[in-house]
């Protein structure tokens, strides 16, 4: 037994004795180091991605990929696979090793993988080296060139304004908006032309063009393109991987980005660019038609507006003057030129595109004629027909047909029109254009809704509870109306042509909507055929007489304007042929009785016989023919002081209009007053009211009048007791005209009217406070910071008794734009503390003078506000 034992245990280690003996040949330093190899080759394989990444991080901020680079970095990326590969073994191999790590129960295969991890942990060392040595590792951005841009006549000092605020640390986003062809690109051009002019500490500056219908994808590629990652591997990266490449090359970079022709939100985020703001020091500035895209990408918002006359006249005449000087070849040409600059309303586009067309017109009887076409149709005219298509694209980026049908429509008005928001909607109405709408305010709320729309694409101009429609947005409009399919040979305008006659009656065959008003037509005794007519505007002319018959084919006509014409008395029996007719504008004429013929017009929902001072007989049973009625309008109406006497059965009438939601009403009797305020309907649907001439009345009752915003009060004795009123008492009460009473020394009630924007005082020579803070003592709430917080025009006239607004406190004036003071040399003191940007006070020098302030710097700040009356 000892004898065998003896014998294997000396073959055992003659065993162990050969192995370790093959290792000490080379191989053994590869078992020993082996698990030492291992940590170190995974230390380094962590090093060589940080700086993989690194290299990644710098190329993004820069240019394409050098090929050395790009040769590293695939081997980088194959050498991570075959590392990988190889520690998946890591500890099946270190399980093997035995005597300390210096033998292997399987030596050759221990052997060649610690060998595999010395020579794969040198290659990686190698890779590090390598890397180490990229200074650059792509190449460098194509240096921003400088664009090209039209004249900058009249933008000086635009420019100059923008770029100051540009300077402001705090400001990192400013909008441009303005419509199209007024110059927004020509100003980006040169704001980003200045950038690169002006020694800077700016990494980037990029310009971009976005365009309708932009796509994320494409302004990453134009960005990659300017920063340098543009390239094979970056086109076909995902969007996500862009935005990512983009932020990381411009996180703390100092950029400028400039788009132009924004006509949607661009999302920043997605794209990938860091917001711009006062901690990155970095700039975006875009431009856009539409004001709302200014409001949704946030930062300041720019308009940029027409040229005034004498700058557009130099623009003008820079481009006439372009190959010659034709203004000096005839001396008719000048002031001929002055009337076709005129044409093009300031728009830096019209005035660029015509001068130059006329460039090459060099007798006066050219110019005439080019102005004869310019007024009949613009469309016709050889610069214009360039500058359409260019407006056109704001017409087709709004947002439904109904907007684009309203846009059309105000093209029916007079050049430089100003259309009142509400007759413009309740239009509307009578076209069915809003015919969705059951009640007038959904139908007005939805109107307002679609002209700050147009408004806010720059296609209207907003003007105090009006809207205009630039010159030669107009003529777009009518050429629009003209050349669309849908509406071609459906409009006839002809609206302020000074013309003495209706315009030939064979030609109005296939005419929808047509528009003769702001003429010196006198007759209507042509009788036209035109079976397709829903629209026709007659207003503001000199008619005296409409024949018989002149409705006759109108079977299908919706909406008739007639008002302004101050000689018309008398309308013709054949209006009963109008059975379609929805609106009737009968205001301002001298109408002296309604035909009974008119109740075949069942299907009315507007009726305006506002100032129809003559009309004092409506027949009875008229008004109840109307069943349908939403709107009427007899304020300042002859037949308000009869409606207790001849007409005493509108009354009865205008209770049992079911639909009528809208009424403006006189009140010029005591007894009718009696009678209105007893009334409920007439309470409920009253919006505008005026108290003419009465000599007592309690303004209490006034209270109950739930959707009254409007209020005129003239000639007047009234009172009122306060104790009876209420927060909530005239809280839908807006405008308030107050004149000739003179028995009325204050106007305290109108603490309970919180939502009121419109405060007019004239011709009341005893007032003395607006506000009497005395008498507010005797209620129990009252909001002081309440007070006047929505008011954004006061006119205050002839009123030289008047000491204090609201006593010797000041108040917020949030909203307010306008104060107007003449006559008032003993109020010496405005409730003002802090000046607003775009606050007018308009008012004597004298009184200016002499008004008191707090200290010389809040005078100071309210100077640049004062516009002396002339």
């Amino acid at each position: 037994m000892g004898n065998c034992c003896s014998v294997t245990l000396q073959v055992t280690c003659d065993a162990l004795i050969s192995r370790c003996l093959d290792c000490t040949f080379g191989r053994a330093a590869y078992l020993c180091s082996m698990e030492k190899n291992l940590k170190s080759l995974t230390n380094a394989l962590e090093e060589l991605k940080a700086l993989k990444n690194d290299v990644d991080r710098a190329e993004a901020q820069e240019q394409r990929r050098l090929d050395q680079v790009q040769l590293w970095m695939s081997r980088v990326k194959d050498i991570q696979v075959e590392v990988d590969e190889l520690l998946r073994d890591k500890d099946q191999e270190l399980q093997k090793l035995c005597a300390g790590g210096c033998c292997s129960s399987s030596c050759k295969s221990s052997y060649e993988y610690g060998k595999k991890v010395n020579e794969k942990w040198k290659e990686v060392d190698d890779l590090i080296l390598k890397g180490r040595t990229f200074n650059v590792v792509a190449r460098e951005a194509p240096p921003p060139e400088m664009r090209q841009t039209e004249q900058t006549v009249g933008m000086e000092s635009m420019i100059v304004e923008l770029w100051k605020e540009l300077e402001e640390p705090e400001v990192g986003i400013v909008g441009l908006y303005g419509m199209g062809g007024v110059g927004k690109t020509t100003l980006l051009d040169q704001i980003y032309n200045k950038y690169l002019d002006t020694p800077n500490d700016l990494d980037f500056i990029i310009w971009i063009p976005i365009s309708r219908n932009h796509r994320i994808e494409k302004i990453q590629n134009e960005i990659g393109r300017k920063i340098g990652c543009s390239s094979d591997k970056w086109e076909n990266k995902e969007e996500r991987q862009k935005a990512q490449g983009i932020f990381w090359a411009l996180r703390k970079k100092k950029f400028v980005l400039l788009l132009d022709d924004v006509w949607e939100w661009v999302d920043l985020k997605k794209v990938g660019i860091p917001i711009p703001d006062e901690t990155n020091l970095s700039k975006l500035i875009f431009t856009t038609r539409d004001e709302h895209v200014c409001s949704k990408m946030g930062g300041r918002k720019k308009r940029v507006k027409c040229l005034e006359e004498e700058e557009a006249w130099k623009l003008f005449r820079e481009n006439v003057n372009v190959a010659e000087d034709v203004l000096s070849l005839d001396p008719e040409i000048p002031v001929l030129a002055r009337n076709v600059a005129r044409k093009c309303a300031g728009l830096p586009l019209a005035l660029i595109i015509v001068g130059r067309a006329m460039s090459c017109k060099k007798t006066a009887r050219e110019w005439k004629d080019a102005i004869h076409v310019l007024r009949r149709s613009a469309s016709e005219f050889e610069g214009m027909k360039e500058v359409f298509p260019l407006l056109k694209l704001s017409y087709d980026n709004l947002s439904s047909d109904q907007v684009k049908a309203c846009f059309l429509y105000c093209a029916l008005f007079p050049e430089d029109y100003a259309i009142h928001k509400d007759e413009l909607i309740y239009k509307w109405m009578g076209e069915e254009i809003l015919k969705e709408y059951a009640d007038v305010d959904g139908a007005l709320n939805k109107g307002y809704t679609i002209i700050g729309t147009l408004v806010r694409s720059c296609l209207l101009e907003d003007i105090r509870g009006h809207v205009k429609m630039h010159d030669v947005i107009r003529d777009m409009a009518l050429w629009l109306a003209c050349e669309l399919e849908e509406t071609r040979d459906n409009f006839m305008v002809q609206a302020g042509h000074l013309l003495k006659e209706i315009p030939n009656v064979e030609k109005w065959e296939g005419v929808k909507k047509m528009s003769l008003m702001a003429n010196d037509i006198e007759n209507l005794d042509t009788i036209p055929s035109c079976p397709n007519l829903h629209t026709l505007f007659l207003s503001n002319n000199r008619l005296k007489m409409v024949a018989q018959n002149f409705f006759n084919s109108m079977s299908t006509l919706r909406v008739l304007d007639l008002s302004k014409n101050k000689g018309l008395a008398q309308l013709p029996s054949g209006i009963s042929k109008l059975v379609s007719l929805l609106y009737l504008d009968l205001s301002e004429t001298c109408i002296a009785a309604l035909p009974i013929e008119l109740k075949a017009l069942v299907k009315l929902i507007y009726l305006n016989l506002e100032h129809t001072s003559e009309l004092d007989m409506i027949p009875q049973n008229l008004l109840s023919s109307f069943s349908k009625l939403r709107v009427l309008r007899l304020y300042n109406s002859g037949t308000c002081k009869s409606i207790l006497g001849d007409n005493a059965h509108l009354e009865s009438e205008l209770q049992s209009l079911k639909h009528l939601d809208m009424l403006t009403f006189t009140i010029q009797t005591d007894l009718i007053s009696e009678r209105f305020f007893t009334s409920n309907k007439l309470l409920s649907c009253t919006r505008f009211l005026c108290l003419d001439g009465l000599s007592f009345l309690d303004i209490s009752p006034l209270a109950c009048m739930k959707r009254a915003y409007s209020l005129t009060i003239n000639s007047c004795g009234l009172e009122y007791n306060l104790n009876v009123l209420n927060q909530s008492s005239f809280k839908h009460l807006e405008a308030v005209d107050v004149h000739d009473c003179p028995n009325l020394s204050d106007l305290t009630w109108l603490v309970f009217a919180p939502n009121l924007k419109t405060l007019s005082i004239r011709s009341c020579s005893n007032m003395t406070e607006i506000i009497r803070l005395e008498k507010l003592g005797e209620i129990a709430q009252v909001d002081e910071m309440n007070q006047f917080s929505k008011l954004d025009e006061l006119i205050l006239v002839s009123l030289p008794q008047l000491e204090s607004i609201y006593g010797d406190k000041t108040l917020p004036f949030l909203y307010l734009k306008r104060i107007e003071a003449r006559g008032c040399q003993n109020l010496k003191k405005l409730p003002l503390n802090l000046p607003k940007r775009d606050l007018v006070i308009t008012g004597e020098e004298e009184w200016w003078n002499m008004l008191g302030w707090e200290n010389e710097a809040v005078e100071r700040a309210f100077l640049p506000c004062f516009r002396p009356y002339k």
